[in-house]
């Protein structure tokens, strides 16, 4: 806009604005505001006003307190949607349904009919599938991916929400804190996508290469993969739930989260979370045996309830960024059976342990539930582990 427009265009802007803060005034909604507050509130109400809000809306969200997420749902809805879904199909050359899935597997929402409520970079989205189905990338693996890329996305959001509405509830007459608490998350979602893409890469790289490592040692499975599977839980958790609030117990299971990051390394495998227990996975076991000793070390530092584990060998498979196969089952059985503070492991992972580096013992034999007969297991050593590594050393 030139100068002259934009002096001439002053006034007017002036007048509108003036009227706006009359609504406010008459609906109530600056009520007890002066001075730095007051213009603060009128800057929030006025931004919502211009994107659509009614008074009425603005009125009901003052009375519940709930104005700070409507400003910061209002300044994290992209602008500029100018596309149908019917173009976005048009112009990406995909088909109606597929891009309604793909969308959704990627937690992307599908608009209603005829609305124009897609952005440039959701036609960039569409378009990516039409791509990579032309280098002929099976169905099957572009909405597996999808899926993971959707859940995760929903695990960030899910943390950064929580975040916020800690701000929020803390100051709730103060909702332009949300427009601070906005901008920092849209800092921090670039750097983060920088350095996801970075993160990613690095362990593509690692994958590949241990890949290619484990079909030269076990080439007549294409599919599947000989690994040692570790499980490892908090002894009595079902127990503390009848004295712990579930916020408490869901501290807890954070803190094993975090330590368990802390403590892996390749070539070992950090796979997932559940509840309070943690998936590693390895092809090579004395690595895995090491980095659950130290585990089950570094908790009891750290001053958590005592874990035990459990580490089976055998065929898993990669699915959809998990894994499934028998030893994942035998390894959460062995854990179970397994004392405070103890690792067992079954008589296939054993034959596999470096002996120069981690110690065994017999443990006796077990029934383990789903599997038949008895089964002898062995104990790793305590201090079979050697001292400082990765930082940890076993208490005395």
């Amino acid at each position: 806009m030139s100068l002259v427009r934009r002096l001439l265009s002053t006034p007017s802007r002036l007048l509108h604005r003036r009227r706006r803060i009359r609504e406010f005034v008459a609906a109530g909604l600056l009520d007890g505001l002066n001075g730095a507050d007051r213009s603060r509130r009128i800057r929030v109400l006025v931004q919502l006003a211009e994107h659509g809000t009614s008074v009425a809306a603005l009125t009901e969200a003052t009375r519940r307190g709930q104005l700070g997420y409507l400003l910061l749902d209002d300044v994290l809805t992209p602008r500029g949607a100018t596309y149908t879904l019917a173009r976005i199909c048009e112009q990406s050359g995909v088909a109606r349904p597929d891009v309604e899935r793909w969308f959704r597997s990627m937690g992307r929402g599908v608009a209603t009919e005829g609305s124009a409520d897609y952005s440039e970079d959701d036609l960039r989205l569409a378009r990516l599938l039409a791509e990579n189905r032309a280098r002929g990338l099976a169905d099957a693996d572009l909405f597996g991916f999808a899926r993971i890329v959707g859940r995760n996305t929903a695990i960030l959001a899910d943390t950064a929400r929580s975040l916020i509405q800690r701000e929020l509830d803390a100051d709730p007459e103060h909702p332009e804190r949300a427009l601070r608490q906005a901008h920092e998350i849209r800092r921090f979602a670039e750097f983060q996508s920088r350095l996801l893409a970075r993160a990613v890469t690095t362990r593509l790289g690692q994958s590949l290469r241990q890949q290619i490592h484990a079909q030269a040692m076990n080439h007549h499975d294409p599919e599947g993969r000989q690994v040692a599977v570790c499980f490892a839980d908090l002894v009595g958790f079902t127990t503390l739930g009848e004295q712990l609030s579930p916020s408490e117990l869901g501290a807890l299971a954070d803190r094993l989260d975090v330590l368990t990051t802390d403590v892996v390394a390749p070539p070992v495998r950090f796979v997932k979370t559940v509840g309070d227990a943690v998936l590693l996975l390895s092809a090579d076991p004395t690595a895995l045996a090491t980095v659950a000793t130290k585990l089950l070390v570094a908790a009891q530092r750290q001053g958590l309830p005592p874990l035990h584990a459990g580490i089976a060998w055998g065929t898993a498979v990669r699915s959809a960024g998990d894994w499934i196969g028998r030893p994942l089952n035998r390894a959460s059985r062995i854990a179970s059976v397994a004392g405070p503070g103890e690792v067992l492991v079954d008589g296939a992972a054993m034959r596999r342990l470096d002996s120069a580096a981690v110690g065994v013992e017999s443990a006796g034999t077990y029934q383990l539930k789903g599997f038949v007969g008895e089964h002898e297991l062995f104990r790793l050593r305590a201090g079979s582990t050697p001292a400082g590594e990765n930082g940890l050393e076993p208490s005395s």
